[in-house]
């Protein structure tokens, strides 16, 4: 019995050691560290900081931990349930380039910590699922349709009607990534849908890169060029999506914006503006 009880103790003195105030703000690099979840389900990953368990976890397409490669966690301490069972941040995760052998762990699956099937089978709309049922039905007899896509694409924005105002996207890129995600990129077209339909005679981009403070007080700081290569890669997509290139006002900020290690990563972004 005392045995259990030291367990016990020592578990309940993990757990309220673990235990933030929501909304508190952390910001530090670590290795990632990959859990099995159970047969026929995806890896999920936390990592551990200071003594305490942190779920890594992104917006769609922003980016997903890998092994060999340390990983920025920059966020709020999250209400709500744990996932990978670790604590949940609302914030965001970048992957770091460079290569980092020590962050090779893999936690063996434990029966308690169960993964959820993903993929558009299982947790894309109920639309996209029923499309992708019946596409791998009619693939079963004419193999030609597995190489069909199997996501159903969401329907059209409407088209925008007058009156037509002033509409502003911000786009946040990973630490020292020039990579937009794919969601921001899909509005970044609907943007400029837009800016054709209302016929817009500018569009503004302004570009920025950012220093981001640890919460050990350490600095990291992007690459010097960022800004300047964010900026002129989104005015590329948007002249290539029909806007004419010539009304495309682009313009970056050579200085980095200061980290304060509280929510870093929105100052690594591209400020787009469409005025009419």
């Amino acid at each position: 019995m005392s045995r259990c009880l030291a367990v016990f103790l020592g578990l309940f003195a993990y757990g309220a050691m673990a235990a933030e105030p929501v909304g508190t703000p952390v910001s530090f690099l670590a290795c990632p560290i990959a859990r099995d979840t159970g047969p026929e389900v995806d890896l999920c990953f936390f990592t551990e900081h200071d003594g305490k368990r942190y779920a890594l976890t992104n917006p769609p397409d922003f980016g997903s931990p890998q092994l060999k490669h340390r990983v920025l966690v920059e966020g709020r301490i999250k209400d709500g349930p744990t996932a990978c069972g670790a604590t949940v941040l609302e914030g965001r995760v970048s992957v770091m380039t460079e290569l980092d052998a020590s962050c090779n762990t893999v936690v063996p699956f434990d029966n308690v910590i169960k993964g959820v099937a993903g993929g558009v089978f299982n947790s894309g709309s109920p639309q996209q699922r029923a499309y992708a049922q019946d596409l791998a039905q009619r693939a079963a007899q004419d193999p030609v349709l597995s190489l069909e896509p199997a996501i159903l694409d969401p329907p059209a924005t409407p088209k925008a009607a007058p009156p037509f105002l002033v509409r502003n996207l911000l786009v946040i890129y990973p630490f020292d990534s020039d990579r937009g995600p794919g969601p921001d990129m899909l509005k970044l077209k609907d943007l400029v849908d837009y800016a054709l339909t209302a016929k817009a005679k500018r569009v503004e981009v302004i570009g920025y890169r950012a220093d981001s403070r640890l919460s050990d007080g350490t600095e990291l700081s992007e690459r010097g060029t960022l800004a300047k290569d964010r900026a002129q890669k989104v005015a590329e997509i948007i002249a290539a999506l029909g806007y004419n290139k010539k009304l495309v006002n682009v313009r970056w900020e050579d200085g980095a914006i200061p980290g304060k290690g509280d929510e870093d990563w929105r100052n690594r972004k591209v400020e787009v503006t469409v005025t009419p």
